[in-house]
């Protein structure tokens, strides 16, 4: 049975569609099909593992060296989702993204309406509800609507990927991949053992631009059809990209938010103490501006 053994585990909205793509492009790295198959996320939740079909979405390895799962989601399940992948894939690596927290949130609030959610509610104000919402809420399936802000406290679950992974663990930053993304790339495939020459240039573009929708009814549709047919995406991924040209050229239009001045001293002010606890935990190496 082929199961993944490179997990590019975390975190939602710091660019791991983007380095998901790329490390994908590589001769030596096969990804999933479709990118975030979710297999531990049960785990996340307290629930049982799926039935035992993970494979499926690497039926289409050949002889790489590494199979890349890209379910970003896997970073909140902590101790529980790591060890669980060490298990099943003993020589796992885990890469995680961390982003500004603050940018992060504002790309999740993005992202969620994109979705058709969250409508009428202007960023302001989804601070302020997902501030509200108590703790022992935050980690409940049905509010991941407001979970983009809590979603940003990293020092939460890096302790325990650091306890489980080891060396086996990567953790790089989005300040990177935005900045000098050839860099970054280079220095994983070293990590990994690869080439990273082997990768088209023309590969490294950025993905999964959140984008607002013309039609609400055309968007859910949109999001059925990409559920519903998820085998067609496993086998024919080019079907899923010329599906999703059209739709954004249809539908799309330019996204009107903006992280107001008052939102993001909000927000700062929150992250400060979980940015300290972040940087004491990452004190080896250097550091980006916002956690300095």
């Amino acid at each position: 049975m082929v199961l993944p053994n490179l997990f590019l585990a975390g975190f939602p909205k710091a660019g791991t569609t983007s380095l998901f793509s790329w490390l994908a492009a590589h001769p030596e790295v096969c990804g999933a099909r479709p990118k975030e198959p979710g297999h531990f996320l049960p785990l996340r939740w307290g629930d049982p593992l799926p039935p035992p079909d993970y494979a499926r979405n690497f039926a289409h390895a050949r002889s790489e060296r590494w199979r890349l799962d890209g379910t970003p989601g896997h970073a909140y399940g902590g101790g529980a989702v790591a060890e669980a992948i060490r298990e099943a894939s003993p020589d796992a690596h885990a890469i995680l993204l961390l982003r500004d927290p603050v940018g992060r949130a504002f790309s999740y609030y993005r992202y969620r309406q994109s979705q058709g959610r969250l409508t009428g509610v202007d960023f302001g104000d989804y601070v302020e509800r997902c501030l509200a919402l108590p703790e022992a809420e935050l980690g409940r399936r049905e509010n991941q609507d407001l979970f983009g802000v809590a979603g940003g406290c990293y020092a939460r679950w890096l302790p325990e990927w650091q306890a489980a992974c080891g060396d086996a663990l990567r953790v790089e930053f989005f300040d990177t991949l935005v900045a000098d993304p050839a860099a970054l790339l280079a220095s994983i495939c070293d990590w990994l053992g690869l080439d990273g020459g082997e990768i088209p240039r023309s590969q490294t573009g950025a993905e999964n631009v959140s984008l607002l929708y013309r039609s609400r009814a055309v968007q859910w549709l949109a999001i059925a059809v990409d559920h519903g047919f998820a085998p067609l995406w496993r086998w024919a991924p080019w079907s899923k990209r010329l599906l999703s040209g059209a739709h954004r050229l249809l539908n799309a239009k330019p996204h009107p938010a903006v992280l107001d001045d008052a939102s993001r001293r909000r927000l700062e002010e929150y992250y400060a103490p979980h940015n300290r606890a972040l940087a004491q935990q990452l004190s080896d190496r250097e550091l980006p501006g916002w956690l300095t």
